[in-house]
Order: structure tokens, then C-alpha cells, then sequence
């Protein structure tokens, strides 16, 4: 079974030659604008390279294979979508649910046939890939529409898309997106994040990024291997109460056995972060049916220090080769 990844380029160029005409037709009806299609150049997908390109709002098509997405966009700018596309009635929603429908039988691969698909207008489409989960092997393959003044446009099928489910998600959350130094917090009148104090991400690559040290950036603002950083995922435990006993003590327990700890009922719960690292206090609560926690303080790792020696040019320290006694004192002579 063929993998849908950067290698699918020529199965999609192969699907969109033969599938072109009927797409076209597709359009056409849907947007009452007659248009030509061809397979354009593709590659592995930048999110720096498409920043631009796909930076405003536009149509986009997302197709669902095996819990995977694949999407084509088409740009506003490209004065292809019609102004209704931006509210439709139900008319209007129906003819871009048959259209999504077309264009995944046309111009996707047989073998990535889609297992759902939707049309819908988003206002960013770039934080719409990164909603999606672009994944690091992802590809891109242009197409070049010709409209019916003779000028091209180009609009653009991407994959692979994680979290597809996350796509048209546009619903204003109460989490902030926007970062100090690049790193996200969850109110700005919160204290900073874990890390907030480390370098500037610009020191890694040196270019993009010429704001001052300090400035708040949003995530969408990070270069494409921090954003990949951001996508780690590890795990978080909130822990109850831990005690010490002594094996015999552990094979003795039982059903219905009672292990008391030193904790009180009361007391705040420890968060834990990679098994290791202990990054606040929370409180229990209910969240629907399910067990959650609230973070009441959060704990910023500790800082180290280290001597910095300073030495006179040419100046350098003398090696102690006095010998080391290791586990026993000394021994002084009685003469």
C-alpha cells in the first residue's frame, strides 16, 4: 500500500492529467467560472516557502483518507471565489459539499481515495495547515488554473495533514496563541511560561526575525523546526500522593489493603512533566464525566551558575600532582 507522503507527488500529477477536464467541469458548475487545470511543479512543503502564498483567507477543499487529510487551497487573491462562498445558504453549502466530492473523486489518487471530504472558506490558510498538523514529510503540487481572460493562477494541493479534524477550526479559543519569545503563555497577565527567559530563537538561524530581543511573537511567527518542536508531544500526570515502604510491606497488600500517605486530602496535586520534572500545583476537578486539574502556580526552573575563571593572557594554572589518597586519611610519619 502507497504511503501519502513527499514520494506521492507523482500520483497526484498522474490523477490531476487524467482528471483535469472533469474538474474543470466541476468548477464550473459549482462557481459559474470557466477554468483550465494543470499539474504545476511540487515538492516537499515550507512553511516559510508558502508563507505568502497562502497567508490571507481563501476556499479550501480537505479530504479525509484513513484519519490523514489532504487539502487544496485556493487563494482569495486569485479572484476565482465567488463573494457567496464567504456565507452560503443552504443551496450554496450543498453545491460546495458536491464539489469537494468531485474534485477528491478527479484530482486525488486512487489509492488515497477519500474517506470524507469538505469545502469551506477559512480567514488564514496558513494557521489552518498548522491547525492541521502538517506533517514533517509533507509535499505540495501547484495548479496552474487558466482563467477565461488568458491569465494564470496558481492554487495548491498539500498533504499530509495529522489532525485533519483541527482544519476548519477556526473558533476563538480562551488560550492566547501569542508567545513570549516565542514561546506560548496562556493569559499575558500570567506570569511567563516555563522558558520563558531562554534565548531568542533567532540566534539559530539568523534570519527572519529582526524584532528585539523580548518582543511578543506569535507561534505562527517561529520558524518551521520550532514549530516542529512544538508539536513533542510528552506526557503529563498529576500526581496524588507518593509514599516509600518497604517491599515485605508492598507484598502484603491485598484488596481492600489501606496505604496512607502524609499528603492531606486538601492539599494541591503535583504536575509532573516527563515523568521527571515537577512544573506547578494544581487542584482536582470534574470536567464533564471525565478527571481533570486546575494549575493554581507554576514552578521555573532553577538556575545555574557557573564560575567563570579569568586568566592574564599567557598566564595558566599549575597541574597539583601531588598524589591523592582515595578512602583512608594520610598517614603521617612518627620521625
Amino acid at each position: 500500500m502507497s504511503e501519502l507522503n513527499v514520494k506521492s507527488i507523482s500520483s497526484f500529477v498522474e490523477s490531476v492529467v487524467a482528471g483535469a477536464e472533469e474538474a474543470a467541469s466541476a468548477f464550473q458548475r459549482t462557481f459559474d467560472i470557466s477554468v483550465g487545470i494543470t499539474a504545476g511543479s511540487g515538492g516537499i512543503y515550507s512553511i516559510e516557502a508558502f508563507a505568502s502564498k497562502i497567508s490571507g483567507g481563501g476556499l479550501a477543499v480537505l479530504f479525509t483518507h484513513d484519519g490523514h487529510g489532504i487539502t487544496v487551497l485556493i487563494p482569495s487573491q486569485t479572484g476565482l471565489v465567488p463573494s457567496w462562498c464567504n456565507d452560503p445558504d443552504a443551496t450554496g453549502k450543498s453545491k460546495l459539499s458536491t464539489f469537494a466530492q468531485e474534485w477528491g473523486m478527479n484530482l486525488v489518487p486512487e489509492e488515497f481515495f477519500p474517506d470524507d471530504y469538505k469545502a469551506a472558506m477559512i480567514q488564514n490558510m496558513e494557521r489552518a495547515i498548522v491547525r492541521g498538523g502538517i506533517d514533517l514529510s509533507a509535499a505540495y503540487l501547484d495548479l496552474n488554473l487558466t482563467k477565461p481572460d488568458g491569465n494564470v493562477v496558481q492554487i495548491y494541493i498539500i498533504w499530509t495533514l495529522d489532525s485533519p479534524s483541527e482544519f476548519f477550526n477556526e473558533t476563538p479559543e480562551s488560550v492566547n496563541t501569542e508567545a513570549i519569545l516565542g514561546l506560548p503563555s496562556f493569559d499575558s497577565s500570567e506570569p511567563p511560561l516555563l522558558g520563558a527567559g531562554l534565548p531568542n530563537f533567532e540566534a539559530f538561524d539568523g534570519s527572519g526575525f529582526a524584532e528585539e530581543h523580548g518582543k511578543r511573537r506569535a507561534i505562527d511567527d517561529l520558524p518551521g523546526y520550532s514549530r516542529s518542536l512544538l508539536k513533542v508531544k510528552v506526557p503529563v500526570a498529576a500526581v496524588l500522593a507518593t509514599a516509600r515502604k518497604p517491599i515485605k510491606s508492598i507484598l502484603e497488600l491485598g484488596v481492600g489493603s489501606v496505604i496512607q500517605f502524609d499528603k492531606s486530602c486538601d492539599e494541591l496535586l503535583e504536575v509532573e512533566v516527563g515523568q521527571k520534572v515537577i512544573i506547578g500545583s494544581a487542584e482536582a476537578v470534574k470536567v464533564g464525566d471525565k478527571f481533570g486539574f486546575r494549575i493554581h502556580t507554576m514552578v521555573l526552573p532553577d538556575e545555574r551558575f557557573r564560575t567563570v575563571e579569568i586568566r592574564r593572557e599567557g598566564e595558566y594554572r599549575v597541574k597539583n600532582d601531588s598524589p591523592q589518597i582515595i578512602g583512608k586519611s594520610p598517614v603521617k610519619s612518627l620521625s
